[in-house]
């Protein structure tokens, strides 16, 4: 699996996520910023000298993909190179609308995985600091499901933050608008970070 993240900015500030704390970031010397497309298509390019195509092309690391207003691009021109069997990326989908969607389904991606932060728009707030219309957040999914051809659609959304009444809410609004649908479990991602609070 070959990562590469086309923007390791976020638009969101989760409590759980040390992306969202400017002075772990700072700390660290991680620049923030989003991916130049020409480097991109020179990473893309040298990934054909292996032998054989690389298995999975995750456009995605540390950052909302969405905000690289080059990410369709990028996707179709990997897929174009046939250096990989997959593609595929994971957003927090606050971006997605129809326009987006078509651009890119159309760019050929397999696979986007979409992390849910909360079922209503005051707990996305409480848990993101995003201030977020809900509905038509679950709207601009659904467009994305009707129109996904032969990408596959995952949604997941974290347990440890979700009341048991939140999770089945949770499976009710989005368990017939994806292909999969998961409650994963918060673990320790970075160094000296540890959120084991709950929503």
């Amino acid at each position: 699996v070959l990562l590469v993240d086309p923007s390791n900015l976020c638009n969101l500030r989760c409590v759980w996520c040390p992306s969202g704390y400017d002075d772990l970031v700072s700390e660290s010397g991680r620049k923030q910023k989003i991916m130049d497309y020409d480097l991109f298509r020179k990473i893309v390019d040298s990934a054909g000298q292996f032998n054989e195509p690389i298995r999975v092309l995750r456009v995605y690391k540390e950052g909302e993909p969405l905000i690289n207003p080059r990410l369709s691009e990028m996707i179709k021109y990997a897929k174009e190179s046939g250096y990989f069997n997959r593609i595929d990326t994971t957003t927090n989908g606050i971006l997605l609308e129809p326009e987006l969607n078509r651009k890119v389904i159309s760019a050929g991606i397999d696979q986007i995985n979409i992390s849910v932060n909360g079922v209503s728009d005051e707990q996305i707030y409480k848990n993101t600091g995003r201030k977020i219309d809900f509905k038509k957040y679950v709207a601009n999914i659904k467009d994305l499901y009707r129109h996904k051809g032969d990408c596959t659609i995952y949604i997941k959304s974290i347990k440890d933050v979700l009341t048991e009444e939140e999770q089945k809410k949770f499976m009710e609004i989005f368990g017939e608008i994806c292909d999969r649908i998961f409650l994963e479990r918060l673990s320790p991602a970075w160094p000296t970070f540890d959120f084991s609070g709950s929503g």
